[in-house]
């Protein structure tokens, strides 16, 4: 499973569903108006890692990081501390 963007055709509404992938491409009911025009739509990502490689390269996402270190990283589970 995972989640995909899709836009409706007839009122131009976003929404998010949680679909198999070979289901991706299918037609989606539109939550807002009821419609079944709603298509996928190509949404971009974040990869996220460590070293030199990954350093710098984007402000919006340094400044992210090092606001998730001061506060302690992402939870007691993920081994980030």
């Amino acid at each position: 499973m995972a989640l995909y963007e899709y836009k409706c055709g007839d009122c131009s509404d976003s929404f998010d569903l949680m679909r198999s992938m070979s289901e991706a491409d299918s037609p989606a009911s539109c939550p807002a108006c009821g419609s079944e025009s709603a298509a996928r739509v190509m949404t971009t990502f974040v990869a996220m890692g460590s070293g030199s490689a990954y350093s710098g390269t984007n402000p919006m996402m340094d400044a992210r990081m090092s606001s998730q270190r001061a506060v302690g990283g992402c939870g007691s589970g993920c081994g980030c501390h």
